[in-house]
């Protein structure tokens, strides 16, 4: 390979990729408590990021249930930023273990407005909807702020499955995007309306998505235009990283998917001239800027 492939290379990181606040926040309270104290046990994973993961571990993060926690003798642990059901508080409290609760704000103001619904529904015909993914930490914990009585809808396919002829009161995991729920808001629409139904006393729709990842996906989408190659950086099991990586390969623009700049291989580069970089939003900054310094450093002859 010669000098003339690369020379002319100009690299970009995405400025809406990277972690969200929500997520910052409970790393750098995770860090804070650890330059103090030797481990932090945290019950789950704090970030689906296995490298970010890797450098919290070497700090001194533990990953451990609350039981597990109780067992080993551990006097404090960690709530992640997806939240948790009232079951875990109150779990600790039970096993006498402190907690540090790094719940996003955005997650406790959802928690609070589907207990309230579930409090004033409860001994009627109405249901509680979630558009979210089943097994995501954050549904778990929503699902625990209504007693397991929500019905969970992973895509528009689902709202087929939903009983119209009972009132729905539709709420948003908040990572989900924005454009995806109001799809889902319509096709539930369509359907009472087709049943000769009232709009206005059969759904009532909450618009709980995050504001800033719930454009995500369409801040992506203007990002990568008129980018010869995207290299998109997340961690193999973050949901969210998988998604927006779906808008990058079916733009029809070369798209790899990487965990470290590790995995990068030079051939790609070659006659690429503006290369985008992005990632998850559990993707931390460090980690792009790394695949940001390997592909620069690509064209030094």
């Amino acid at each position: 390979m010669t000098f003339s492939y690369f020379c002319y290379m100009k690299v970009i990181i995405d400025p809406g990729a990277g972690p969200c606040f929500g997520v910052v926040k409970a790393i750098e309270k995770a860090e804070e408590f650890l330059m103090a104290n030797q481990i932090l046990i945290c019950n789950g994973d704090l970030i689906h990021n296995d490298q970010e993961l890797k450098r919290l571990e070497n700090l001194g993060m533990r990953n451990l249930s609350i039981h597990q926690a109780y067992k080993q003798h551990k006097k404090h642990i960690l709530f992640r930023a997806h939240g948790e059901p009232p079951a875990s508080y109150d779990l600790a409290k039970k096993y006498k273990i402190d907690v540090t609760d790094t719940t996003c704000p955005i997650v406790k103001t959802l928690q609070n407005k589907i207990n309230q619904t579930y409090e004033n529904i409860k001994n009627t015909p109405a249901q509680i909807v979630i558009f979210g993914a089943k097994n995501h930490a954050e549904i778990i914990s929503l699902q625990g702020h209504c007693q397991n009585t929500a019905v969970i809808i992973e895509n528009p396919t689902e709202v087929e499955k939903l009983e119209i002829s009972k009132p729905i009161y539709l709420f948003s995991q908040t990572t989900k995007y924005h454009s995806n729920y109001l799809l889902i808001k319509k096709l539930i629409e369509e359907k009472i309306l087709n049943q000769n139904l009232s709009l206005s006393s059969y759904l009532y729709f909450h618009n709980s998505s995050c504001k800033i990842v719930a454009q995500r996906d369409k801040q992506l989408q203007e990002f990568i235009k008129n980018k010869d190659l995207v290299i998109f950086v997340s961690g193999s099991k973050s949901s969210n990283g998988k998604e927006l990586f779906r808008i990058c390969k079916s733009s029809g623009i070369p798209s790899y998917f990487v965990e470290s700049a590790k995995e990068l291989q030079k051939q790609w580069f070659i006659d690429k001239e503006n290369i985008g970089i992005s990632g998850a939003t559990s993707t931390p900054l460090w980690l792009l800027e790394e695949v940001e310094k390997f592909i620069k450093e690509i064209s030094i002859p």
